[in-house]
């Protein structure tokens, strides 16, 4: 999902609903999080209980220079919790992360929020795939055809 902020949670969805024996894991962060809210919203309407949502909030937009977000003022656990979430998870132990990933499956879609710390090393590199390889190396990893 390089260079598409927000849409990884809405593309998670469709592919929940679309492939229910699937586990879905969207790995969102807390920016992309805000500039599509709404998507919370949409995933707790259709409640698939295979798509597990791991947001990991460092309070920044870590990718684009780290614009600092709003999201030290909200909860995005209880947000997901309203929005109709089966389990909605707040945590800073990456252990409760690990127990969360292991637990079966509930009625609806699970959320965690992992709160981080800003910052990446200073020599990861940019994402080299053009968006048509990555579409092509997703559909083949889900047995579809480019």
């Amino acid at each position: 999902m390089v260079g598409s902020m927000g849409c990884v949670t809405a593309l998670a969805l469709g592919l929940a609903l679309r492939r229910p024996d699937l586990r879905v894991i969207a790995l969102d962060g807390d920016g992309a999080a805000l500039m599509r809210l709404g998507t919370l919203a949409t995933v707790g309407a259709y409640a698939p209980p295979n798509l597990m949502h791991l947001l990991l909030d460092n309070g920044v937009h870590d990718s684009t220079g780290a614009q600092a977000t709003v999201s030290p003022h909200l909860s995005f656990a209880a947000v997901a919790a309203a929005c109709g979430y089966a389990q909605a998870l707040r945590t800073a132990n990456l252990a409760r992360i690990a127990a969360w990933l292991a637990a079966p499956p509930l009625a609806g879609p699970r959320f965690a929020c992992l709160l981080t710390r800003p910052g990446s090393p200073k020599d990861l590199p940019r994402p080299q795939l053009k968006p048509a390889a990555v579409r092509e190396r997703f559909m083949q990893h889900i047995g579809g055809a480019p």
